[in-house]
C-alpha cells in the first residue's frame, strides 16, 4: 500500500503553518517576557504538553476505532462512541481538575512559579485540550484531514494572535497562557458544533467498550511515557536551577518542539492509515518505513542549520540574552527525533495489537525520572539523561518492529477468522 502523496502534502502544509504561527507565538513571548519570567511560560508549556499527552490517548485509540466502523461503513456506531467517550470524558475532567486546582499553589511554590495563575492556567489549557481530542480523534478516523488542519491553524492563529494582544498589556506569563487555553476552547467549539450540525438525526448505536477498553489501557501507559519523555526535563531544569538558565533551557526545548511539529501530521495519519491497511489485510511495515522516512527527511532541514549556525539563528529569533540556548536546540532536537521515530514504529506495532512495547516505554521512562532526580548538576547531565534511557527504547523497539511477523501478513485476524 501506498502513500496517498496529496493528503500529505496537504497535512505538511498546514502543519508548516501551524508550526510558524506556533514558533512565532513561542518566540514572541520570550523576547517580550525576558528569561527570567520565560522560565515560567515554558515550564507552563511543558505542564500543559505533560498532562495533555498524559490525558489524552483517547486522540489516537479514537482514530483508530473510528477508523475500523467507517471502514464498515457504520457511522451512527462512530456518532454514539462519540457521544458516549465524550460524557465520561467530561466526568473524568471534573474530577482531575479538582484535584490539580486543589493542589496548585504547593505545586507552583515547589516548582518555583513567580504567580499561581500561570500553572492553573496550563491546568486549564491541558484538561481543555484533553476535551479537543476526542473531537479530533474521530476526523482523524474519518479521514477528513482538511477538517483536521483548518481547525488546527485557527488554533494557532487564535494562540498567537491572543498573545500578541494581550501581552500589549501586561507582560507576564499567565497572559500568554491565557491565549493558549482560549485557542484550544475555540477550536473545540468549532468541531462540537459541525457534529452537532451533521449528526443530529443520526440514530443510537451500542457501543462496545471492551473493545474501547482494549484499545485505550495500552494507549494510556504509551502516552503517559511519552509525556515523560518529552517534559520532564523542562520541569526538572525549572526545579533545580535559576531562573534565568531555566529560561534559556526553556527556550532551546521549546525550538526543540518544532520536530513535534514535523512528526504531528504524519502521525495524524499514520493510526487510521495502518489501522484501515491492517482491516484489509494488506501489509503495513513498509507504510510505516515510509512515513518515518518522509519524517527524518524532514528533520534534517533545521537540525543541520541549527548545527551550523546555533548562536546567530537564536539570536535572530530570541535576542542576545538567549544565544546560549542555540547549541542546546541541535542537542534536544536529537533527542526528539529519537523519541518520535520510535512512537511512529509503536504505531504499527499498536495497529496489529502487538503491546509488548509498553514494557520498554515504562521502563525507559521510570530510568529518566530517576536520572534526573539524581544527577542534575550540568545541562550536561540532563541531556544524558534524556538520550540514554530514549536511545535503548528506540533500540528495543525497532528490534520489536524488525521481528514481528503480523507486520507481514496479508490478512489481519479479522479477515482470516471472517
Amino acid at each position: 500500500m501506498t502513500l496517498d502523496v496529496k493528503r500529505v502534502a496537504e497535512l505538511v502544509v498546514a502543519a508548516g503553518i501551524v508550526a510558524v504561527l506556533t514558533i512565532a507565538y513561542i518566540i514572541y513571548s520570550g523576547r517580550v517576557l525576558g528569561p527570567a519570567e520565560y522560565a515560567d511560560f515554558s515550564a507552563g508549556l511543558s505542564v500543559i504538553y505533560l498532562f495533555s499527552v498524559a490525558l489524552s490517548p483517547v486522540t489516537p485509540t479514537m482514530a483508530r476505532l473510528v477508523a475500523r466502523n467507517a471502514t464498515r461503513g457504520d457511522l451512527a456506531a462512530v456518532a454514539s462512541l462519540r457521544r458516549a467517550v465524550l460524557l465520561r470524558l467530561k466526568l473524568a475532567i471534573a474530577i482531575v481538575a479538582a484535584i490539580l486546582f486543589a493542589f496548585a499553589v504547593p505545586v507552583a511554590h515547589a516548582l518555583h512559579f513567580r504567580t499561581t495563575s500561570t500553572l492553573v492556567l496550563s491546568f486549564a489549557a491541558a484538561l481543555l485540550f484533553a476535551l479537543l481530542s476526542v473531537d479530533r480523534g474521530v476526523v482523524h478516523g474519518l479521514m477528513r484531514f482538511r477538517t483536521h488542519n483548518i481547525n488546527t491553524v485557527i488554533e494557532a492563529v487564535i494562540r498567537a494572535g491572543g498573545a500578541f494582544l494581550l501581552l500589549q498589556f501586561t507582560r507576564n506569563s499567565a497572559a500568554a497562557l491565557a491565549s493558549y487555553a482560549v485557542a484550544l476552547l475555540v477550536a473545540e467549539g468549532l468541531l462540537a458544533l459541525m457534529f452537532a450540525r451533521e449528526w443530529r438525526d443520526m440514530p443510537a448505536a451500542a457501543v462496545d467498550w471492551q473493545d474501547v477498553a482494549r484499545l485505550t489501557l495500552p494507549m494510556i501507559v504509551l502516552m503517559f511515557a511519552i509525556a515523560i519523555f518529552q517534559n520532564a526535563d523542562v520541569l526538572a531544569v525549572k526545579r533545580w536551577f535559576e531562573a534565568s538558565d531555566a529560561g534559556i533551557y526553556g527556550a532551546a526545548s521549546a525550538l526543540a518542539r518544532a520536530f513535534g511539529v514535523i512528526f504531528v501530521p504524519l502521525y495524524v495519519l499514520a493510526g487510521p492509515l495502518l489501522t484501515g491497511a491492517h482491516e484489509a489485510g494488506k501489509p503495513i511495515r513498509g507504510l510505516t518505513l515510509q512515513l518515518s522516512a518522509i519524517f527524518l527527511a524532514l528533520c534534517a532541514i533545521p537540525l543541520l542549520l541549527f548545527i551550523a549556525w546555533p548562536e546567530r539563528i537564536m539570536t535572530l529569533l530570541y535576542g542576545a540574552p538567549y544565544a546560549a540556548a542555540g547549541p542546546l536546540v541541535a542537542r534536544l532536537g536529537g533527542v526528539a527525533i529519537i523519541s518520535y521515530t520510535a512512537l511512529m514504529l509503536a504505531q504499527a506495532l499498536i495497529s496489529v495489537s502487538d503491546f509488548r512495547f509498553l514494557g520498554v516505554y515504562a521502563a525507559g521512562a521510570v530510568t529518566q525520572v530517576a536520572a534526573l532526580a539524581m544527577k542534575h548538576r550540568t545541562i550536561e547531565d540532563v541531556i544524558v539523561a534524556l538520550y540514554v534511557p530514549q536511545t535503548i527504547v528506540l533500540f528495543l523497539v525497532t528490534v520489536l518492529f524488525a521481528t514481528c511477523s503480523r507486520l507481514s501478513s496479508h490478512a489481519s485476524t479479522k479477515t482470516q477468522t471472517s
